[in-house]
């Protein structure tokens, strides 16, 4: 917060209500700036480990990754970073036996299970493109996963606090 001083008047006293009126009023601002900064910096962040992860086959998943307000939340807000392509999931939890190999850090999080129609080392088949292909599955590729670590990083919230707040 900045550093405000006043006299011992009346008028002095007024004016410095005045400023620290402006300057809670502008915190609301400030902090939904912060949040969609933030949202922003996780969308990158996304697209990196996408790319680092090599999860690429089409580029669905990668120029999906966006952005939205979430809910509104008393006294402050909330954005919402996701992709709309809908194998999404497989390669952040992985499949079959190789996911179950290769597994998520944290598979709890919706309650994820690794061949549940018992293919093991058979693998199965998949009709895609107009073609068949064989598998056995895929290992996790937890972009969102590690997306949600690095926002955690002291350093990146402090980085985009000093953006949006200044010298308050």
């Amino acid at each position: 917060m900045p550093r405000y001083t006043a006299k011992l008047s009346p008028s002095s006293f007024r004016e410095l209500a005045e400023k620290v009126r402006k300057y809670r009023l502008s915190l609301n601002d400030k902090c939904d700036e912060f949040t969609r900064q933030l949202a922003e910096e996780g969308v990158v962040i996304a697209k990196a480990n996408i790319l680092s992860e090599d999860a690429i086959y089409t580029g669905e998943l990668l120029n999906s990754m966006s952005l939205k307000p979430g809910d509104i939340i008393y006294n402050g807000s909330q954005y919402v970073i996701y992709t709309a392509c809908p194998w999404a999931k497989f390669v952040e939890f992985g499949t079959g036996i190789v996911g179950s190999e290769n597994p998520h850090p944290d598979t709890s999080i919706i309650g994820w299970k690794y061949d549940v129609n018992n293919h093991g080392e058979k693998g199965w088949f998949y009709f895609k493109n107009g073609e068949w292909h064989w598998t056995k599955g895929m290992p996790s590729r937890p972009f969102m996963y590690n997306t949600a670590s690095e926002l955690r990083n002291i350093e990146t919230i402090t980085r985009i606090a000093r953006r949006v707040f200044g010298d308050d």
